[in-house]
């Protein structure tokens, strides 16, 4: 038996807040010219949810295009996601005068709700997800801490084969 869907659901929606918040801790030290050292970091309960919920429908897309798709190609197919994902999201918050985000001081947003610019950072995060993918896909909830060490040895030996 596989991790439940509602354990990887919470758990994609902490990674994707704790992202946020750490990217915007680091982009405010890099936008105060390395002087602010405080490294607060920010977020809105709804990233939560709109990363949690993302992130596991990307777990189906990945599921089924693994195989067929190359990881370049991948990649795009998160960047157009994870766009749809936050706009369709900004959207719904907008009715709601609780969209937590505004992009329109980018050259490349599309209505204050996504910035092109990002499209890097998506790409990126996108092919990393899918490490956690295989990951808690590979657990079963009631093994033993023994047996997720020699299966997380595994898998980090099967990268390192990989890479050579």
């Amino acid at each position: 038996m596989l991790v439940s869907p509602w354990f990887r659901l919470l758990f994609y929606g902490a990674l994707g807040f704790s992202y946020e918040i750490m990217f915007t801790a680091i982009w405010d030290f890099v936008a105060s010219n390395f002087s602010n050292f405080k490294f607060t970091g920010y977020s809105s309960i709804w990233s939560f949810f709109i990363y949690g919920t993302c992130s596991y429908c990307g777990e189906h897309v990945y599921l089924q295009t693994r195989n067929r798709l190359p990881t370049f190609v991948r990649g795009l197919v998160y960047i157009q996601m994870a766009y749809a994902w936050e706009f369709i999201s900004g959207l719904l918050l907008n009715q709601f005068s609780a969209r937590t985000w505004d992009y329109t001081h980018y050259e490349y947003d599309v209505m204050g709700l996504i910035a092109l610019e990002y499209a890097p950072l998506w790409f990126c995060s996108g092919l990393l997800q899918e490490h956690f993918y295989e990951y808690l896909l590979s657990l079963s909830p009631h093994q033993s801490v023994e047996s997720l060490e020699r299966k997380q040895l595994e898998m980090t030996n099967a990268n390192h084969v990989k890479m050579n």
